[in-house]
């Protein structure tokens, strides 16, 4: 596959993510709100607060994409295992570690202050494993470009 062509599946999987997120929290989180609430009028109290919570939680998948579409612009030029693209999946990796820890706490408050289900927390353990396991991928994919950005300047040096 050239990278060209790499590039420009990155890209593609970078805009169907971010419309994907961008209608679930624009679009359907703050539709299923009014129905819920109607459905279950002990509801209605919960849906401002888990709206703005949500929101807060989609930003960083946002910066994230910037980020991707980022080194996918380096895959274009073929310029990735530079330090600049490390940097930008470090920072990848750690607004996926801190969303995850502002998701479980979110959770946690939200439960505290009589907001949340039990179930809901469960469930979203499995979305906190998710983040954790891209996080992880992310630090470890961050790492090994750093190592290979410093072997590639060393050959440079030679030649």
């Amino acid at each position: 596959m050239s990278s060209n062509s790499l590039c420009l599946s990155v890209r593609i999987a970078v805009i169907v993510v971010s419309i994907c997120l961008l209608t679930l929290v624009a679009f359907m989180l703050p539709s299923i709100g009014p129905e819920l609430s109607a459905s279950f009028p002990l509801y209605e109290r919960w849906r401002l607060p888990w709206t703005v919570f949500l929101w807060l939680s989609s930003l960083p998948c946002f910066a994230v994409l910037v980020f991707i579409w980022k080194v996918s612009e380096a895959i274009k030029k073929e310029e990735v295992f530079t330090f600049q693209v490390a940097k930008w999946i470090r920072a990848s990796s750690y607004l996926l570690f801190a969303d995850v820890c502002f998701f479980f706490s979110g959770n946690i408050i939200l439960q505290l202050f009589g907001l949340n289900h039990p179930g809901i927390i469960i469930c979203s353990m499995f979305i906190d494993v998710l983040g954790i396991a891209l996080a992880l991928a992310a630090a470890v994919l961050s790492r090994y470009v750093t190592k290979a950005a410093v072997l590639q300047e060393e050959s440079d040096a030679t030649i």
